[in-house]
């Protein structure tokens, strides 16, 4: 990367499962909404605004460990390893996928290049657990090849990913509960939703790039 792109830019729009308040004054969980932009470098430096609905914008920098996706083995076997690391031993019965797919989203908060995205297709889509759904539309009305996993880690839930038919890029990633555990809530519901919408590097944390990711 060279040194006038020392950032990496990602643009997301999110909801998630929250607490809040509805009638009444009684606390109800609903699905909120949250538009977010990361800036990040290398060397720790973080950049973060984020707009939540009736809510004051928030802007803060600061600095923090990262992981750099732009350095982590392009090649799957090598690259594969290295998701699975520190993965909790197999008694505690966490599902592989399951860790693999927690691990691809935890890299997703800064842009993924394209040689890295293509890898992480590959790693996933070679789970057999992971179950092939077709032509999947995302929130932001892309389309791509939907995968989907279900697990009883705990209450029962199904987490879908979405990805780029020609980049592998993925698009958006879903996590549904189908049983509620203990949560008040009617299932199968959304508990939250990621659209992945805008990457790239940049050379400083007030710029944004030009390109959208594909869709």
């Amino acid at each position: 990367m060279s040194s006038n792109q020392a950032f990496s830019y990602l643009r997301t729009r999110e909801w998630h499962l929250n607490l809040g308040v509805g009638g009444g004054g009684r606390g109800q969980l609903e699905l909120m909404a949250e538009d977010r932009e990361r800036w990040s470098a290398a060397d720790g430096r973080v950049r973060v605004i984020e707009q939540r609905p009736n809510t004051a914008l928030s802007d803060t920098t600061d600095t923090a460990q990262v992981e750099w996706a732009a350095d982590l083995p392009n090649d799957p076997g090598q690259l594969r390893a290295y998701l699975l690391k520190g993965a909790p031993s197999p008694q505690h019965n966490v599902p592989e996928t399951l860790v693999l797919i927690a691990s691809v989203q935890r890299l997703h908060t800064q842009a993924i290049p394209a040689e890295l995205a293509a890898a992480f297709h590959e790693i996933l889509i070679g789970q057999p657990d992971l179950v092939a759904l077709g032509e999947t539309v995302d929130r932001a009305g892309r389309t791509g090849p939907g995968y989907s996993f279900e697990f009883t880690f705990g209450p029962a839930r199904r987490l879908t990913l979405i990805f780029d038919p020609a980049s592998k890029a993925l698009l958006a990633t879903e996590e549904m509960l189908i049983e509620p555990g203990r949560l008040a809530v009617e299932v199968p519901a959304v508990a939250s939703y990621v659209l992945y919408l805008e990457q790239g590097r940049v050379a400083s944390t007030d710029e944004r790039p030009s390109a959208v990711l594909p869709g």
